[in-house]
């Protein structure tokens, strides 16, 4: 599983770019680098256009493994 800046530093695809299919902002996909959430269709809209390599899942937050 990738992050949204492994791929786009190996694919070689602008912010603007990858802004395009997703059909978002470039800021907005600065804002998803920098530790944003996007909402879950954006995310599923991700994994598509990364096919596969950005899956829904690399949003999700792991969970805490301190015990409570």
């Amino acid at each position: 599983m990738a992050t949204l800046a492994q791929f786009l530093k190996t694919s070689r695809m602008t912010q603007q770019a990858f802004a395009d299919a997703v059909g978002v902002s470039q800021p907005t996909v600065n804002r998803w680098l920098n530790g944003a959430m996007p909402s879950w269709g954006k995310a599923a809209a991700i994994e598509r256009v990364t096919g596969g390599v950005v899956p829904v899942a690399s949003w999700v937050a792991e969970p805490s493994s301190e015990a409570s």
